[in-house]
């Protein structure tokens, strides 16, 4: 069993720990992570070592390294939706006794409670996230159209978002509006949520499939119009593409995180500013939320040195900054306080801006599914957003999608 009372001061290590090296799995090539690495490594004298893989092959490669036996892997990014397969595998070890206490008051309920699986704390909390609707405001007022408030009283519906950019399209603009990360779960969860739908899946152990309900297929008629008409681009199909595009000038309003903040704050002659994400007339407000926590293999033999990274990440204020790398929310209480401080001083048309990210975290953040189905949802999930950002019809998508996810369902050992 896994557990400590209570962990090491960082820097208070043997030597014979100061040639250890941590081995942490993700995606990319860490270069996020590697400010992170180099000042873990000055305060407790351990080197990170960092392997990754493309994003979306993250969830599925680490299953694999797992089966194969000796995963090679002692910390690993974990997007909590897999912490109940994970478990189940058996890959996850039980951060109860070295965390669960430490993390009371330290880092926000939601979180802890989302790293939570059958009563054991399987994962340290990270970062957290929101969702905001960034604007262009020199072409907006190329355009004649009044700048959004970024109050949360102020929010816009999405009807009147897309009057909106189409305004400032006419008047010059490339593309009208779009979304960060186009087709993704994460991103279009909140559009049937918005409207009563839910997430896709209901019952008590959350594998009722659930999607094709009146509002997933009114959000989905809604998704697929915003594409036929042009004002979104069915050109641009990743984050990065859409980054680039509002970076460069040539997009209106974009729905994305606030981990863009510090990026795009550094772009010569970029007038921008946000306002709070958008909601359907006569639903709900609901906002995307979460990001990634930190898991220990199971098998990793070097578990002492596994947990003090743990620890610093996530407990330790001045590691918890370090590790939001700009403008990336965190888990931990403290630092997110510093960092939703600062974004107005670096940026004063943002004025406002961290109490609106205070206001949407504690009201109308929502989290996906804690399912044993979650993979075969968002990748389902996510290609249906895609076939009907491509022209397909949603009232014989969704209902497809929901034949298809039920088969899939039907496979999963409950």
């Amino acid at each position: 069993m896994l557990g400590m009372s209570s962990l090491p001061l960082l820097g208070s290590l043997p030597a014979a720990a100061q040639d250890q090296t941590l081995r942490v799995f993700g995606y990319g090539d860490g270069a996020d992570f590697k400010g992170l690495f180099d000042t873990f490594k000055k305060v407790s004298g351990v080197k990170v070592a960092y392997e990754g893989v493309p994003f979306p092959d993250l969830q599925n490669t680490i299953v694999q390294r797992f089966r194969t036996g000796n995963s090679g892997i002692d910390v690993f990014l974990v997007d909590p939706t897999y912490i109940p397969t994970f478990s189940k595998l058996g890959i996850l070890a039980d951060l109860t006794s070295a965390f669960r206490e430490k993390s009371r008051g330290a880092l926000f309920p939601s979180d802890v409670q989302g790293a939570t699986y059958n009563g054991k704390m399987l994962t340290m909390p990270m970062w957290e996230s929101t969702q905001l609707l960034f604007f262009n405001k020199r072409l907006l007022a190329k355009a004649g159209v009044e700048a959004p408030a970024i109050s949360p009283d102020a929010r816009m519906t999405w009807d009147k978002v897309i009057e909106l950019a189409k305004k400032v399209q006419a008047a010059g603009a490339e593309t009208g509006f779009g979304f960060e990360q186009v087709d993704r779960y994460y991103q279009l969860q909140i559009l049937p949520e918005s409207l009563g739908g839910g997430p896709g899946v209901k019952g008590d152990d959350l594998l009722t499939v659930d999607v094709a309900n009146d509002a997933w297929l009114q959000a989905g008629k809604w998704y697929g119009s915003i594409f036929a008409d042009g004002v979104a681009s069915r050109g641009l199909t990743n984050s990065q593409e859409m980054r680039d595009l509002f970076k460069a000038g040539r997009l209106a309003f974009l729905v994305g995180g606030p981990w863009n903040i510090a990026d795009f704050s550094k772009v010569e002659g970029l007038d921008y500013a946000a306002a709070p994400h958008p909601y359907f007339a006569g639903g709900k407000a609901e906002t995307p939320s979460e990001s990634f926590h930190l898991g220990v293999a199971a098998d990793t033999p070097n578990t002492d040195q596994a947990l003090k990274f743990l620890n610093y990440v996530g407990l330790d204020k001045d590691g918890a900054l370090v590790a939001s790398a700009g403008s990336n929310l965190l888990a931990n209480i403290e630092a997110t306080t510093e960092v939703l401080s600062r974004i107005p001083q670096q940026n004063p048309n943002l004025n406002g801006i961290d109490l609106l990210i205070r206001y949407e975290l504690e009201n109308t953040a929502v989290r996906r599914p804690r399912t044993l189905g979650y993979l075969q949802l968002e990748e389902l999930v996510t290609r249906a957003w895609s076939d009907i950002r491509n022209g397909s019809d949603a009232a014989q998508t969704f209902p497809q999608l929901q034949s298809e996810l039920e088969r899939s369902f039907k496979r999963i050992e409950r």
